[in-house]
């Protein structure tokens, strides 16, 4: 199956000039950092509440659970941006990606809403009442989360065909400004509620129904369907979108098991708010590398061009990377997250040694997404449900040993466990996209038309 002209990945030159890379690029990199950056609103919202070291460890557990059932909404997006060619195939794909939402928000309906919260954060996780008592609200709030997110990662999908992704950025600026409104109202008006669920659901909320708006009222509409076209059957979309969002999954099920790793720590609540606060900052640099796959599906055309855009990947990541090591400078990280993120003093020590650990993230995360987009292009995304399968296996394994006997290090058991298991999916996708005869036909075929 094949895009039409303007979209097709039969390329008339093997590689582009790196204007033309940033151009497409940097909006969409920017609007990840943006994103990011407001997690650190959150975090900075939520230090002024009541009782900030509890409520960061609730929004840590209740972020961490609903976050399973989240996940696979980007699955979802890669499916609907791998498979649109026209309006009408947009339209079949967008189908697809609802119908799987609603099956995830029943699931998601349960642990909210019955007693099984109680078994999932305390006997599961293992968080202590207090925690519990401030998780359960914030869980009920997220459920909105899956519901934005697939609004925002649909409507998205025309946006980046017609490589008009400065929208992207210009909705999350309006985003951004969103939760910092959000941000410095709601700690004064609730300060023992959901405080940070709600300012995130206000911010994607925002920013979905804005990225519905670009994509049909503002950007130029896909074309119609070709005579020819063929449109994927639903079977067809099932079968590659369903391993992506079960890759999306597995990888976040690594989450509660850090959250349950650090709530055996010597600390635990310092911990998790340590883990947190770390986190989400570092998040901001990391998310240079999020959007990757989609410079391969639209760029990646032949050899040549692999080589380029590997190159700017690994460029990226190391930029990310460069930049965390910078910031735990012991004057410029309490500096961070002493005055400017405001979280309360016994917990700086911890995010501080956690930032350096998971800094090493970004560059193993650079290439993964890049193989793994390539594993997309060969229509394997089995083999992107390995690879993430593989992060979440070793990230998970790190931090329950760790934390067995090293439960003094704290915060930095969960970035360790980060760090490792992104590289061992780097590792999976480098080796899959060497071995899978579809993934070198692909680039072969296509070296071969550009050489013709």
């Amino acid at each position: 199956m094949k895009r039409s002209s303007k979209t097709s990945n039969a390329p008339s030159s093997s590689r582009q000039p790196l204007a033309v890379l940033l151009k497409f690029y940097v909006p969409l990199a920017a609007a990840s950092m943006l994103m990011m950056l407001t997690h650190s609103v959150v975090s900075g919202a939520i230090a002024r509440t009541l009782y900030p070291t509890v409520a960061l460890a609730a929004y840590s557990a209740s972020y961490s659970i609903v976050a399973v059932l989240e996940s696979p909404v980007y699955g979802m997006g890669r499916m609907c941006l791998t498979f649109t060619q026209s309006r009408r195939s947009f339209r079949k794909t967008a189908q697809v990606a609802f119908v799987i939402l609603g099956v995830l928000l029943a699931a998601l309906s349960v642990i909210c809403w019955t007693p099984l919260s109680r078994h999932v954060l305390i006997d599961m996780l293992g968080v202590s009442e207090e925690v519990y008592r401030m998780a359960v609200p914030s869980m009920r709030v997220f459920m909105l989360w899956p519901v934005w997110s697939c609004v925002r990662s649909v409507f998205q999908v025309p946006i980046v065909i017609k490589k008009q992704t400065v929208w992207l950025t210009i909705n999350m600026v309006v985003r951004v400004m969103v939760m910092f409104a959000a941000a410095a109202i709601l700690p004064g008006l609730w300060p023992v509620g959901p405080v940070g669920a709600s300012i995130l659901m206000l911010g994607i909320g925002t920013e979905a129904v804005l990225a519905w708006v670009a994509s049909t009222k503002i950007v130029e509409p896909l074309e119609e369907e070709a005579p020819d076209e063929l449109m994927p059957r639903t079977s067809v979309l099932l079968r590659f979108g369903l391993p992506l969002a079960i890759a999306s999954s597995v990888q976040t099920l690594g989450r509660p098991i850090i959250t349950a790793a650090l709530s055996q720590t010597a600390n635990p609540e310092v911990a998790l708010a340590g883990y947190q606060v770390a986190t989400s900052f570092s998040f901001i640099f990391i998310s240079l590398t999020y959007n990757i796959y989609q410079l391969v599906i639209v760029y990646v055309k032949d050899r040549g061009s692999f080589q380029q855009i590997r190159t700017f990947s690994a460029v990226l990541g190391t930029t990310a990377l460069v930049c965390l090591w910078i910031s735990v400078v012991p004057q410029i990280g309490t500096w961070i997250f002493g005055s400017v993120i405001k979280v309360p003093q016994e917990v700086i020590p911890e995010a501080l040694k956690a930032v350096a650990f998971v800094a090493l993230m970004p560059f193993f995360a650079s290439l993964a997404e890049f193989f793994e987009g390539i594993l997309m292009l060969g229509r394997q995304a089995l083999w992107v449900t390995v690879a993430k399968s593989g992060n979440m296996l070793i990230s998970s394994l790190t931090v329950v040993i760790l934390a067995k006997l090293y439960p003094a290090m704290g915060a930095a058991i969960g970035t360790i466990g980060l760090s490792a298991g992104t590289g061992v999916e780097a590792l999976i996708g480098g080796v899959m996209i060497k071995r899978l005869p579809a993934c070198r036909r692909l680039l072969q075929e296509q070296r071969e038309y550009a050489d013709g």
